[in-house]
């Protein structure tokens, strides 16, 4: 089974792809789409022709994703929210189902502490997926992390 895993944001948006075969899970790609500079509307326009290749090449199974955090900022929040809220109409336009996990129950599947630092976070995604370089920007693990407690959680 392959899980795309998305940490939603206006400005970079990080996706991991992990892969579940039998016991082992693995790294297939992962990267950032950076919308830096373009207003939300522009970014939402993009979404199609930047996720569809990536879902296409690597047949994804089902896509997991972070849901909203807290933030101090009101004007971040609903930006984010109408991102992610775009993020779920192209990702169930085809796909049955989006899996959305908290921040804090993904910490707690990949470290067992809901508290977890990014940091922490990332060390433990390249101990799971066996990646010897470091993992930058934190954007990234932090997808990745999203597809391995999808994986987890379904086991």
């Amino acid at each position: 089974m392959k899980v795309l895993g998305i940490d939603p944001g206006t400005q970079t948006m990080g996706f991991g792809i992990v892969e579940r075969v039998e016991d082992t899970l693995s790294h297939i790609d992962s990267g950032v789409i950076k919308f830096k500079n373009r207003d939300l509307q522009e970014s939402i326009k993009l979404i199609p022709s930047l996720l569809d290749e990536v879902t296409r090449e690597y047949q994804i199974d089902t896509i997991s994703m972070e849901t909203l955090f807290f933030a101090i900022n009101p004007k971040s929040v609903i930006k984010l929210a109408q991102f992610r809220g775009a993020l779920l109409a192209y990702f169930l336009d085809r796909f049955d189902r989006v899996e959305e996990f908290s921040p804090l129950e993904i910490k707690k599947s990949i470290t067992g502490n809901g508290r977890s630092s990014k940091q922490i976070v990332n060390q433990k995604v390249r101990e799971i997926l066996n990646i010897e370089t470091e993992i930058r920007p934190l954007d990234i693990s932090d997808a990745l992390a999203v597809a391995i407690t999808y994986l987890k959680i379904h086991q």
